[in-house]
C-alpha cells in the first residue's frame, strides 16, 4: 500500500524504515491526513508477525519533525472537537508505544511538539548531534496534547 506522506522500506532483516515525508513542504508537520496515515500503518505493523523493528526518520533535510500543523486548531467548533483530537492523536501515540517489535526514532534537526510526542511514543530515541528537541507550544499556550507529558517525566525519571 502506498502513503501521501509516509513512505516504507523493509530491509533483509525485516527491519522497517518509515520516512515521514510530507510532499509540497519543506518541513513536516503533523495534521489530520499524517495521523490518520500513520494510524493505518501502524494499523498494519501491529498484525503482521513478520517484522522485527521499526525505525522512524524523516526524508526531510529540513529535520524530523517541526509538530503538529497548528492551524488546523483554529478549525474546532467547540471543546469537543478540540478533545476528539487530542484523543484521536493520544490513541494513535498509544498504538505505537505498544508495537510489539522495538521502535526507533531517528532524529536529525528539530524535533518539536507532536515530533517530539512521536518520538516519546518510539521505546528508543538515536537523535544526531544537530538535534533540537523540545514542546514549544506552551509558549503559545497549547498543552502538549498527544501524551507528552506524561512519557517525558516518565523516561527522565
Amino acid at each position: 500500500m502506498s502513503y501521501k506522506n509516509w513512505r516504507l522500506e523493509t530491509d533483509a532483516n525485516q527491519i522497517v524504515m518509515l520516512y515521514f515525508d510530507k510532499p509540497n513542504s519543506s518541513v513536516n508537520t503533523m495534521d489530520y491526513e499524517v495521523m490518520e496515515e500513520l494510524s493505518t500503518i501502524l494499523d498494519t505493523l501491529a498484525n503482521d508477525t513478520t517484522h522485527k523493528g521499526v525505525i522512524i526518520t524523516s526524508a526531510k533535510k529540513s529535520g524530523f519533525i517541526a509538530g503538529a500543523d497548528i492551524s488546523q486548531f483554529t478549525q474546532f467548533k467547540d471543546i469537543d472537537a478540540a478533545y476528539e483530537v487530542l484523543a484521536r492523536g493520544q490513541h494513535i501515540f498509544n498504538k505505537l508505544e505498544a508495537l510489539k517489535v522495538p521502535t526507533v526514532a531517528m532524529i536529525d534537526g528539530f524535533c518539536l511538539g507532536g515530533g517530539m510526542e512521536l518520538a516519546l511514543a518510539c521505546r528508543y530515541r538515536v537523535a544526531e548531534e544537530s538535534a533540537r528537541l523540545g514542546l514549544p507550544e506552551v509558549k503559545l499556550g497549547i498543552h502538549p496534547g498527544w501524551g507528552g507529558t506524561v512519557r517525558l517525566p516518565r523516561l527522565v525519571g
